[in-house]
């Protein structure tokens, strides 16, 4: 029971970092990238496609804590299973997160909903739609599992 909390606490806090960071760097990133791409982010005045945001950015501080919590579980769970007996607890959160956005990844694919940052996924649009997937992983896997590593031994029963 202890563990499942100290999961919980340590899931909560890396997925408010998680969260704010996703949506600070997440928007600006988009934006940035979708212009060396050529892409446009805005109407153009006399109409035509272009490629937005699907949900205010800001809701990473939602679902980060919500991600969170559930990863907190998992890892709280899972933390004397996960491979590599040397590897540090950061290591562990690491791997965690890379097997779990690999599992929302592949049920993301066949429903169609993005897998970046809630951009409209335009079929002319891949490029920035694989890099925005990519940053996604690197997002989740380094911010998230990591921190929750991190949190997880900062939690640590005295």
């Amino acid at each position: 029971m202890v563990e499942l909390i100290r999961g919980i606490k340590a899931g909560v806090v890396a997925g408010l970092i998680w969260g704010v960071v996703h949506a600070l760097l997440g928007s600006v990133f988009f934006v940035f990238i979708a212009s060396l791409l050529g892409i446009p982010t805005t109407p153009p005045p006399f109409g035509g496609r272009y490629v937005a945001l699907r949900v205010n950015p800001f809701m990473g501080l939602i679902i980060g804590p919500i991600f969170g919590v559930i990863l907190g579980i998992i890892y709280a769970f899972t933390y004397n299973r996960l491979p590599g007996k040397q590897l540090s607890s950061m290591a562990k959160g690491m791997v965690l997160a890379l097997i779990v956005w690999v599992i929302l990844f592949l049920m993301t694919v066949p429903t169609g909903v993005s897998t970046g940052l809630f951009f409209s996924e335009l079929e002319e649009y891949r490029t920035l739609q694989i890099i925005m997937t990519a940053f996604a992983l690197w997002f989740f896997v380094i911010f998230l599992g990591q921190q929750l590593g991190r949190f997880w031994d900062r939690f640590k029963p005295k």
